[in-house]
């Protein structure tokens, strides 16, 4: 199916399951098949490659617009990745949003307005982060992926949903959630870049190589708000 198929058929699906979910319809089982059919219309998206096994890593992410299930904050309809490296810990994200934005029923939080690491993770031994760029409609949005041994730290939720996938030995265990804030962001790149602790992959690479070191990075210093935003009913609070 060619992207804008996919898009028109993802608007007829959004507007029959929100109408069976107002209306309460007792028939949950057509409601998960709409659900599903949403699911396999999501593109499949290069979000990292892992710094220790070289595997790609990619996610069916909305990249329609906030509009769609994907990035229900509370409630999103999304499925892990088939495959993910085993060195492979969480993804979270940002994004700098265009104006106007969507219209949602429900809260979206697509991370600040710029790129960051966690370095409560990152500063553990054997922890690597890489960035890549992922646009969201009109929007910009950029995945943060993390890889590396279990840090006895908690880690973060998943990019625009209000938990995280939790794995033991390769196997997915159950979900928790982290309370995000910004305190626990760091919005200054060039030092992690530096000690090579982070990796970014350029723009449009459709090889997603890794690439190191601040000189080229065209994440670093980016202006924006360094703020958590909350999208609902078209308007956007930090």
């Amino acid at each position: 199916m060619t992207g804008s198929a996919a898009a028109v058929e993802r608007v007829r699906l959004m507007a029959e399951g929100n109408r069976l979910r107002s209306e309460a319809h007792p028939s949950w089982r057509r409601v998960e098949e709409i659900f599903r059919r949403y699911e396999e219309l999501l593109p499949e998206v290069t979000v990292a490659r892992c710094p220790y096994s070289g595997e790609p890593v990619r996610w069916r992410i909305d990249t329609f617009g906030l509009d769609g299930w994907f990035w229900e904050y509370d409630t999103a309809i999304r499925r892990l990745p088939e495959r993910l490296p085993r060195a492979w810990l969480a993804m979270t994200g940002a994004m700098r949003l265009a104006v106007p934005v969507e219209h949602t029923p429900y809260v979206v939080n697509p991370g600040p307005g710029v790129p960051f690491v966690v370095p409560r993770i990152l500063e553990r031994p054997g922890i690597r982060a890489v960035i890549a760029e992922v646009p969201v409609g009109a929007h910009t949005g950029w995945a943060i992926s993390y890889f590396g041994p279990k840090p006895p730290v908690r880690l973060v939720n998943t990019w625009g949903k209000a938990a995280y996938p939790v794995f033991r030995d390769g196997v997915r265990g159950g979900w928790d959630a982290d309370s995000p804030s910004r305190s626990d962001y760091d919005f200054a790149l060039t030092k992690w870049l530096r000690t090579g602790a982070l990796s970014w992959i350029a723009p449009g690479d459709e090889s997603a190589t890794l690439r190191e070191g601040p000189g080229g990075c065209p994440f670093v210093a980016l202006p924006g708000p360094r703020k958590v935003p909350l999208v609902l009913h078209g308007t956007v609070e930090y």
